[in-house]
């Protein structure tokens, strides 16, 4: 199996960089940092906007309920800004006992390497490619680790995807072209950001071997998240630059 090049993956983190770049430099003077923040209640121009600017930042505050603050480590604030509350929670809570975590992180698994699959076969970006071909590898790779230490414990391992997955994995292989690449990346994105919160929990069980094997893991999960944002930023530059290619003509 062709090893994930180096350049491959300086070319990703190049293209995560330029895109932060690029999005400072458009940026307008006095919106750069939070202090000229126009949502900020010292900015606006009365008592009454004042107190109705702070009551709605308090309200998205809590609607959202994924402040980055809020996370327990590093690793999980990193992956709160691409994760919705409910994904972080949801994620937490699985790791947290040995059972739920073998069947989250099997079901994960599984759909990364058929997704990844369907990219090998689908997608004509080189990047695109190579990171599918990354994943498969290392998620195939730490599956069976996983499946060897549930059997040991008598924990049943699911032998196909569940509907949920299924039908994720059946809505991104919809897509085609560059729609198809994007929709996989930001899928990884966020996939991927999940996986860090579910393995960073697990790494606290109860179970010896399950902690372990998720320390082990994580440091790859970590990777594979920062390659999947700027893999992410990549594919939304070049269809953006598609999209407006096509409406000069």
């Amino acid at each position: 199996m062709k090893a994930f090049s180096t350049m491959t993956v300086a070319a990703l983190l190049a293209a995560g960089a330029a895109s932060v770049a690029a999005a400072q430099a458009q940026s307008p003077p006095g919106q750069a940092g939070s202090g000229s923040d126009q949502s900020s209640p010292s900015a606006a121009s009365s008592p009454h906007q004042r107190q109705a600017t702070g009551s709605a930042g308090s309200e998205s505050a809590t609607a959202t309920g994924a402040n980055p603050e809020d996370a327990s480590s590093p690793s999980q604030h990193q992956a709160m800004k691409h994760s919705t509350s409910a994904d972080m929670s949801e994620a937490k809570t699985a790791g947290a006992t040995p059972e739920t975590f073998v069947m989250a992180a099997a079901q994960d698994g599984m759909a990364e390497v058929a997704l990844a699959k369907v990219a090998l076969s689908k997608s004509n970006n080189t990047e695109v490619k190579e990171f599918a071909q990354k994943m498969q590898q290392d998620h195939t790779q730490a599956g069976q680790q996983l499946e060897a230490i549930a059997k040991t414990k008598g924990i049943a391992i699911p032998a196909k995807l569940d509907a949920k997955h299924e039908a994720m994995v059946k809505s991104v292989s919809a897509k085609s072209g560059a729609a198809f690449d994007q929709a996989y990346a930001q899928h990884m994105a966020k996939g991927h950001a999940k996986a860090v919160a579910l393995f960073e929990s697990a790494s606290k069980s109860s179970d010896p071997d399950l902690a372990a094997f998720a320390q082990k893991t994580l440091p790859t999960l970590e990777v594979h998240k920062q390659l999947a944002d700027n893999l992410e930023a990549s594919t939304g530059t070049r269809t953006a630059a598609s999209h407006g290619g096509s409406q000069s003509r």
